[in-house]
């Protein structure tokens, strides 16, 4: 396992638009693919192409950038930073968030991608009454 698999896998993921979601992610993932985040577990590249054209359909740019990643084997824990500016979110204003993804690849594609990111400061913290909430009570462990 090399680095030249995790800079494709990245560049392939920041080259996602509304308009190539099939084209890209048949050349990242296999068709078996077991993809999990916070949202949803998804089986089956079909499923994975259904679910991110859902998400890519109101995005206006996505960008990934790695800030630290291990390699072990076919095994990888990637920690990045996401800038994403989507017009349902934030007033289409650019969001920034962190998290880490573990990736196992087979044959030079990824068939397990399981992702890790604060789901309530990229979309509860964001709704008027619900955000103020969810930031007190993050408030109140800090």
């Amino acid at each position: 396992m090399n680095d030249a698999l995790i800079t494709n896998f990245v560049d392939n993921m920041n080259s996602l638009s509304n308009g190539n979601i099939s084209e890209v992610l048949e050349k990242v993932y296999t068709n078996e693919i077991e993809f999990i985040d916070p949202v949803k577990g998804i089986h089956g590249l079909d499923d994975l192409t259904n679910y991110f054209a859902g998400l890519y359909k109101s995005v206006d740019h996505c960008h990934f950038t790695i800030s630290n990643y291990v390699p072990h084997g076919s095994q990888h824990s990637i920690e990045w930073e996401m800038k994403l500016k989507h017009q349902k979110l934030a007033k289409n204003k650019e969001i920034t968030l962190e998290g880490a993804s573990f990736i196992r690849f087979e044959d030079d594609k990824v068939c397990y991608h399981r992702d890790y990111y604060d789901l309530g400061a990229l979309i509860y913290e964001r709704i008027p009454i619900l955000g103020s909430a969810v930031r007190k009570v993050r408030n109140a462990f800090q």
